[in-house]
């Protein structure tokens, strides 16, 4: 079996000596795959961007070992950083792109500091920008180009000399709504293609359902992600009991089971969010931003989470609604699926429901 692009053991680290030093990191352990792209999440200053520079080899752990591409690089020589380095793309919130240069020009760039010319960079830099969706951009400067475009420029610079470990520190941070998840996807996609282990920090809830896995960091160690979305939920709930106390405990188990018949067949559609959206909006009349926080957290969940919901004692109209509102998620897409079609009884059943397109 081949060793893990990235293999973290005991990693810990600080900042400050004596009485100012603070720890940022405390024994973390993970192994990330060639093809395997693991979001890391985390509120601010939980030790995210600190990990992605360990990583990148940019600073060294004080305890642990840290080995990228089969190299250990605490205590390693500036010789072998300089090596794995080279072998990594880095992806920043800012694209970072020079405004004196052509977009073909700061991508040549990176291919420069591996003394790659001529026609061999000329193709890459062709190929690397049709690959961004920027092939007809070459000659263009970074003032003529959208937001979403610069980023991709930035991803092809990353890209070109081939890494095999791609490091993306908030991708999406300044980018709208689809141009964020074009950015990603296309991350996700290249990935893929080229076998590159990617290690994405981001606090974009709408991009998570692209990772392989997630790991969640707060106060310096990564945390089980159930444990974290668990605690979200709760406090979510405190927030939904100020609105009304007696319509948290539906909601709860209420979106639960919108997001399962969503997931039922492996697939969520944007359609499927719309609706989701809709009905959570008129069910609860929370604000916009509530509907979308509470509905990313139910996606999250593989099951309904039991809120104390007395199925027996639901008023009629409301267990009609109930019903009515997962066919709605799975037709969403004007097709509902045997799959989707199972889980809605499954639910059904499950609270007691009785489900009026039952034969």
């Amino acid at each position: 079996m081949a060793d893990p692009r990235i293999a973290l053991k005991d990693v810990s680290y600080h900042f400050g000596k004596g009485a100012l030093q603070k720890q940022i990191l405390f024994d973390i352990d993970t192994t990330i795959e060639a093809g395997e792209i693991v979001i890391l999440t985390g509120p601010s200053g939980s030790g995210k961007t600190t990990l992605l520079t360990l990583i990148g080899a940019l600073r060294s752990a004080q305890k642990g070992s840290v080995k990228v591409l089969g190299q250990e690089l605490n205590n390693a020589k500036e010789k072998e950083l300089i090596m794995v380095r080279r072998q990594i793309g880095y992806i920043f919130q800012s694209h970072n792109l020079m405004d004196s240069l052509t977009i073909s020009q700061n991508v040549q760039m990176a291919l420069q500091l591996d003394g790659i010319k001529g026609k061999e960079s000329q193709e890459r830099i062709s190929g690397v920008l049709e690959r961004v969706g920027l092939g007809d951009h070459l000659n263009k400067y970074p003032s003529g180009l959208s937001g979403g475009q610069k980023q991709r420029a930035g991803i092809a610079r990353a890209l070109v000399n081939r890494p095999r470990v791609i490091l993306a520190d908030e991708p999406t941070a300044s980018l709208d709504k689809q141009s964020g998840r074009d950015v990603v996807e296309l991350i996700q996609d290249l990935a893929r293609e080229d076998g590159a282990a990617v290690v994405l920090v981001t606090h974009d809830n709408r991009i998570l359902d692209v990772a392989d896995r997630i790991l969640h960091l707060e106060d310096g160690r990564i945390k089980s992600l159930s444990e974290a979305v668990s605690e979200d939920t709760s406090r979510m709930l405190n927030l939904l009991e100020k609105h009304d106390p007696n319509s948290a405990s539906y909601l709860a188990s209420f979106s639960f089971a919108l997001a399962r018949v969503a997931y039922a067949d492996n697939e969520v559609t944007e359609s499927e969010r719309i609706e989701m959206r809709r009905i959570l909006h008129e069910v609860a009349n929370l604000a916009p931003a509530e509907v979308e926080f509470i509905m990313e957290l139910s996606m999250m969940q593989k099951r309904a989470i039991s809120s104390g919901l007395n199925p027996q004692g639901m008023q009629a109209d409301r267990a009609e609604h109930f019903v009515e509102s997962l066919y709605a998620i799975a037709n969403a897409d004007g097709n509902v699926s045997p799959e989707e079609l199972h889980e809605i009884k499954t639910i059904a059943a499950e609270f007691g429901l009785t489900d009026p397109n039952s034969p």
